[in-house]
């Protein structure tokens, strides 16, 4: 933690994107709490989800390594072993499935990995059993595992079947939170299968700060071709009312755009915040730009520089004053309409 009178900020995903966004907030004065999918069946993590019952480490080692303060210590979490008969495997994963037999929970060993680290922030698996992301596609119908899910071509609802009780932690985080981050990063088999993962929608529609999507940079193949900002928005506030049964959640959203910073309003009322946040050339997201956006928008800080006077608390995060007044214009805008 970075101290009392910080803004607690979650996001919610997992893979690459939740990585770029977890390095975009190291900068930045708040107190990071990661809550990861434990939908993945491929790969390393997919061979220990079978060989052990665990849930898949994978993600969350990405986040660890993310936020991890020893640089030296990260870089060996994400080794991959060429010794026979481990080839792939990842040190990091490995080391989470030791400690995960020890103490018989993944938080606990999460943390352990965490202190090992010396993180900033805390990782969270959004429950302590695997999932098996569902999802059910106008085509092909029900599709079932992640790594079959990536190839469906019509998805029209995601759900992870398995955990019946979220990690208390993430619950908590939620609940606490002052802004929650969706996204970016596979918008099934990542950022819903989060959301959808037991009674996570719930303490989504329940919490009282602001949730903002982070919408991706390109397309996912099938399974999202064609997809708009409005299509992403409409089907992340679908799965919050059918997940929660009959919730609503309040969203906003984050989109790239290649030009200055814009603001705006969709046709549902739903507030979009535009600016340049992939790396130049590329379809990735570029954790310093990112970093940017998130001061710029939503009224984060960045951390005060050795040497430099911090900036006072009133000039902190506080559920961003500024952010409410721009929702509140753009609600009148629309009304007008």
């Amino acid at each position: 933690m970075d101290g009392q009178g910080n803004p607690k900020v979650v996001t919610i995903g997992g893979g690459h994107g939740q990585a770029a966004l977890l390095a975009a907030l190291r900068p930045l004065l708040c107190d990071i709490t990661a809550i990861v999918s434990v939908a993945d069946d491929g790969g390393c993590s997919g061979r220990l989800r079978k060989d052990l019952g665990m849930p898949p480490p994978g993600d969350l080692r990405r986040c660890l390594s993310t936020l991890a303060r020893d640089r030296e210590l990260a870089e060996k979490f994400e080794l991959r072993l060429i010794e026979p008969g481990q080839e792939g495997r990842s040190a990091g994963n490995l080391a989470l499935s030791d400690a995960f037999r020890e103490y018989g929970s993944l938080q606990k060993a999460v943390d352990w990995a965490a202190d090992l680290l010396r993180c900033v922030g805390r990782v969270v698996p959004v429950a302590e059993s695997p999932g098996v992301l569902v999802v059910y596609d106008l085509r092909d119908g029900r599709i079932e595992g992640e790594t079959h899910v990536e190839s469906v071509s019509s998805p029209m609802a995601a759900m992870v079947h398995g955990p019946t009780q979220t990690n208390p932690v993430a619950f908590e985080a939620i609940q606490d939170a002052d802004l929650i981050l969706m996204g970016p990063g596979s918008f099934f088999t990542s950022t819903l299968a989060t959301v959808t993962t037991a009674n996570v929608a719930e303490a989504l529609v329940q919490a009282p700060a602001p949730k903002v999507l982070i919408a991706n940079l390109t397309e996912e193949g099938e399974q999202t071709r064609g997809f708009t900002v409005d299509h992403y928005v409409r089907m992340m506030r679908d799965h919050l009312t059918i997940a929660s049964v009959g919730g609503d959640a309040e969203l906003s959203v984050l989109v790239h755009v290649d030009g200055p910073d814009a603001e705006g309003v969709l046709s549902d009322g739903t507030l979009f915040m535009a600016s340049p946040v992939a790396l130049p050339g590329k379809l990735v997201h570029d954790p310093a730009l990112l970093s940017e956006a998130l001061v710029r928008h939503l009224g984060l800080v960045p951390r005060a520089m050795p040497g430099t006077i911090p900036p006072p608390p009133s000039s902190r995060f506080r559920r961003s004053e500024a952010f409410q007044a721009r929702l509140d214009a753009a609600r009148k805008t629309l009304d007008k309409k």
